[in-house]
Formats: C-alpha cells, structure tokens, sequence
C-alpha cells in the first residue's frame, strides 16, 4: 500500500502536465485528423445529438464510448477527450512506477525511469493524439504483461487475460485492429513449448477467440445499424495520405523499394531506436528464450502491423505502430531480470530511448514535428483548424447554426458541445441541401478556396454563398477561413 501512495504524486504531476500538452496541441493545431474527429463525434453523441445507430456502430468503440460517457456526465464546457487521455495517461505513469518498484528498483532509479518512459515523445505524441491511442498503449501494456505470464504458466487465467488484452487492442484503435491481426499467427511463439507441441492451433485460436467474436459481433450491429457511425468515425485516409507523402519526401525511394516494406523496416529501426534497453536487455538474457519471446511477439506484431495498414489501406498511419517502443520499454524493464550493477546502463539507455524517440518522431510524423517546431516559435500549425476552433468558438450562445461539421470536426471542438448545431445527420440540414434554401438563423461557410471549403456541402450547393451571402443575411463573424452569417429578420422578431 505505501508504494501504491507513493506513485500518486507521479501521477498527478503526469495528469496536469498531460493536460497542458493537450490544451496546447489545441490552441496550435497539433492534434492528429482523425483524433479531431473522433473528439467531435463523441462530444455530439454525448449530447444527444446522434442516433443509437450511429452510436453503436463508431468506430474505435472503446474510446468513442467512454468519452461519450464521459462527457455526458461531466458539466458543459468540460474538455472531456483532454480529460481521459490525461487521466489514463496518470494511471499508466503510476502503474509504471509502481511495477518498477515491486522489480526492485529503488524510489530514485523508478521515478527517473518513468518519467523517461512516460513522458518520451512516442508517448507524448499519443497523449495530445487523445483517447484512443492511450486505450491502445494501456491495452499494449496489458497485452505485453499477458504474454509473459502465458508463457511462464499458460493456464486459463492467462489464456483468457491475453485473449482480452487482445481484444481490447483491436477496438481502442485503427491500428490496434493491424496489430490484433499481426498478433494471432505469432503467438504460437509465446506459447510454452510443452502446449505447442500438444494442440497450437487450439490453443492460438482460443487465445484468438474474443477478438474474432467480438469482430463478428461488431460486423453483425454495424449491418443493423449502418448509419453514419463507421463513415464517420474510423476513417483513417487522411493521416494514411500524410504518411505517404511524408515518408516519399523524407526518404526518396523508399528503404526496400516497396512502400509495405518500407513501412516495416521504419517501425523497425524506430523500435530499436526508442527502446534500446529491449535490444540491449534481451542480448543480456539471450539464453532464456522464456524472457525472450514474449519480446519478439510483441515487437514483431508492430512490425507486421505496419506493412498490413500499407496493404490494406485500412489502419490509418504505420507510424502509429511505434507507440509500442515505450510501452516494450517499460514490458522489459518490470519483466526482465536486471543484474544490480547494470541498472545505471539501463538507465542510460532509457535516456538513449528518449533521444531516439524524439528522432523517430520526426521519421514517422515529420508533419507533426514540423507543426510542433512552428509552435514552439509562436507560428500556428494548421491554420484552417485553428480557424475552425475560432468559428466554434464565435457560435457559443448562438443556437440553431446550420454548418457542415463532419467536414470540419474543429467546429464541435471550439464550440464545446455540439447542442444547438444544425449538423449534417439532423433533418433541418437534410432539407436545406435538397431544397437549396436555408432558412436556419445563423449559417456557417468556409472560403471555396480553401481545403475545408472544397469538401464542404453547404458550399456545393450554395456555391456563391461565401462571397454574396444570402438575401436578408449579415455577416457577424469572420476570419481567414470561415464567415458566420446571421439572418437579420429573425433577429429583429428576436428584438422584439
């Protein structure tokens, strides 16, 4: 219990700076498309806004659930997605240290140690991400402890807590669901000899069950209920696009010649390059292939996760694959013997794992890093989000505001709740696109020449609506990107 109070004040001080890093991400335009809009979505199904079919059938459920839950029940205003990825990221810091303590380091050693590994930028990255990639580190972790304790004992606690770890990989993220997939085939390599020499296709397909069923279950609600939900909720073209113009740029040619290949070797040499203490560690332990193995699934599920989201198309970015670096760090840390007179170099090497996150970071998401360099010298990231927050922002206390939200999820962001928007699954939207005529109160355009503009329906169907207006409408706010128009008639009855 004395350790369990010791790791509170690591994790706090992990929770707020969690939240001033994800505050910040905000205000710049740091955080990741697809993070965007599955802040946006949850912030409107928990407040009503969606349908239960469109609910059901989001897409990562995990983190879309509990951040709906979550800001249901929380007061209006609550930053709700900044609020769970920072509170999940204190618990890990905390669990992080305790686990280091109980391998038998000491309260020194164990707090330098996770504060490399928690606050290294891999991790960092997912923290401003948002939600779901913290439920994928967390079930990482869990799954990464799981193969362990199936290989030293493989008895039916285990089974099942890999078999669930699994499961909870392949919903918390796009690319949770690669790596789920990555996974099965190599755990007959996690398995204790004795069992693979028995039965290893039974055993890898009870290991293997709970995700399958939970696929097929998810397939089946998801039919029932088509809906909006898995359009809008798992689409991950745009940060696949970012990669592979990042990586085409970075790196002419690719490594292998061949872009799934190419995206392999990256995660690889990022893998060795974040969590050097692994390679390092498990050349100590080369001969104990129990200590060994569980190691090499995991790192090899990243690894195979990467080239499947480039052949599929499916998963989004392959660079979120690294996130396992830190979590494999901290795996070997708390589950591989360390001699007493090594655990300085360990140290060391967790510094080393830093310094190799922090360039991985950059061969990986050399948009992000290029945003984050720009905001550290007071330039904004991406300056149509930062005009979306904006847009949001001008309409709070504004109610009935018909604007295409689904194409600028920002919008949701900057206002704080998405009550009072006419949005594009509501009927009033539906009617002003099939009838061309808006009779809303207050509605919101992007400029046509912009990115946002060019996908916007609002735009497509009013094309002149930006520059002209519309008849007996004013503009009442404006910036770069957005003017809100407001109708003058009804704000006259308003006055009255």
């Amino acid at each position: 219990m004395t350790r369990v109070y010791a790791a509170m004040p690591i994790a706090l001080f992990a929770f707020v700076a969690a939240l001033a890093f994800a505050a910040g991400a905000v205000r710049v335009g740091l955080i990741p498309d697809d993070a965007v809009a599955l802040w946006a979505a949850a912030i409107t199904a928990g407040d009503g806004e969606l349908s239960i079919g469109s609910i059901v059938a989001a897409y990562p459920s995990i983190p879309f659930l509990a951040t709906t839950l979550l800001h249901f029940i929380m007061p209006n205003g609550t930053p709700t997605p900044a609020l769970l990825a920072a509170g999940i990221f204190a618990v890990l810091a905390g669990v992080w240290f305790h686990a280091l303590r109980v391998s038998g380091l000491s309260v020194l050693t164990a707090g330098l140690a996770t504060l490399l590994i928690a606050f290294h930028p891999l991790l960092l990255r997912a923290v401003i991400s948002g939600a779901a990639e913290m439920f994928l580190v967390t079930f990482l972790y869990l799954f990464g402890n799981a193969l362990y304790d199936l290989r030293a004992r493989s008895g039916i606690p285990e089974v099942m807590t890999v078999g669930l770890a699994l499961l909870g990989v392949a919903f918390s993220h796009p690319m949770g669901a690669a790596i789920a997939a990555a996974a099965v085939p190599l755990l007959v390599f996690a398995i204790s000899p004795t069992l693979v020499a028995g039965s290893a296709i039974n055993i890898v397909l009870t290991l293997a069950f709970p995700t399958l069923f939970g696929a097929a279950a998810f397939a089946y609600v998801a039919w029932i209920f088509p809906g909006d939900g898995w359009r809008f909720f798992a689409e991950t073209p745009a940060s696949m696009a970012e990669w592979t113009a990042s990586h085409a740029r970075l790196i002419p040619g690719g490594l292998a010649g061949a872009p799934a290949l190419d995206a392999g070797l990256t995660v690889a040499v990022v893998l060795a390059m974040a969590a050097p203490i692994a390679v390092v560690a498990i050349g100590w332990v080369y001969r104990r292939r129990a200590l060994i193995a569980p190691a090499a699934v995991f790192a090899m599920a990243a690894i195979v996760a990467a080239i499947f989201a480039i052949v599929t198309g499916l998963f989004g970015s392959p660079g979120i694959a690294t996130i396992a670096a830190p979590v494999l760090a901290v795996i070997v840390m708390t589950r591989v013997p360390i001699d007493r007179h090594r655990r300085g170099l360990a140290l060391m090497l967790l510094v080393l794992g830093w310094l190799g996150g922090a360039i991985g970071l950059a061969i990986v998401d050399p948009i992000a890093t290029t945003r984050a360099s720009a905001a550290i010298e007071g330039q904004f990231g991406d300056q149509e989000r930062i005009d979306a927050l904006g847009l949001g922002g001008a309409t709070v206390g504004r109610d009935d505001v018909l604007v295409d939200t689904f194409n600028a999820p920002a919008v949701v962001l900057g206002r704080g709740h998405a009550r009072g928007l006419l949005l594009p699954s509501g009927e009033p939207f539906a009617l002003a696109l099939l009838f061309s005529r808006i009779d809303a109160p207050f509605v919101a355009v992007p400029n046509p020449q912009s990115n946002l503009g060019a996908g916007d329906r609002l735009n497509r169907t009013f094309p002149f609506l930006f520059r002209q207006g519309l008849p007996g409408y004013r503009v009442i706010y404006q910036n770069n990107t957005w003017r809100l128009f407001a109708d003058e008639r009804i704000q006259a009855v308003k006055q009255q």
